[in-house]
Formats: structure tokens, sequence, C-alpha cells
């Protein structure tokens, strides 16, 4: 049985800079409360994929924005959010 997964650890840095922990000890500065959020809830996003039927709109603009993100950070998932999103629009292309 699979673990129900959970969002990135996240803190506000003594600089009052936001960043999450995307592996243990590595931590990813981020520009804003709201950016460190959304790459926090990138695996919550990620699992919805697997229980969602296609096509869904609002899983598609929810991995968009995470995709949007990512490659802001450049975090190389992008990719997989971006096709992903593609999909939940009903486009395999």
């Amino acid at each position: 049985m699979s673990r129900t997964p959970e969002p990135l650890p996240i803190r506000q840095s003594d600089d009052g800079k936001w960043e999450v922990e995307n592996v243990s000890g590595n931590w990813i500065k981020c520009r804003t409360k709201k950016d460190a959020e959304i790459l926090s809830n990138a695996p919550i996003v990620r699992s919805k994929i697997y229980e969602t039927i296609f096509p869904n709109k609002a899983l598609a603009a929810e991995l968009d924005k995470t995709a949007k993100i990512l490659k802001q950070y450049r975090i190389s998932d992008y990719r997989f959010f971006r096709a992903m999103a593609k999909r939940a629009r009903g486009r395999e292309h």
C-alpha cells in the first residue's frame, strides 16, 4: 500500500526568505511564500494525476501553475507537470 503524499517542508530563514526542502538538507530559496507553497505541494499535485479521470480543467490549471514555478526554480520535473497538464486538458501531444 502506498503512502499518502505530503507537502515538502517549508521554513522561513533568518533573513526572511522562504525555503522548501526538496531532499534531506537541501533547501531551495524562494522569492515569495506563494512560490514556496506551490513547490511544497508539488508531490500532492503529482498524486492527483493518478487519481483523476481526464479531462479535468481544474487539475490542468494546477499542473500548469506548478510547472511554471518548477521551471522558474530550475527543477526539471516541470516538463512532466507540463505534459500532464496537456493530458488533463484532453490533449496527448
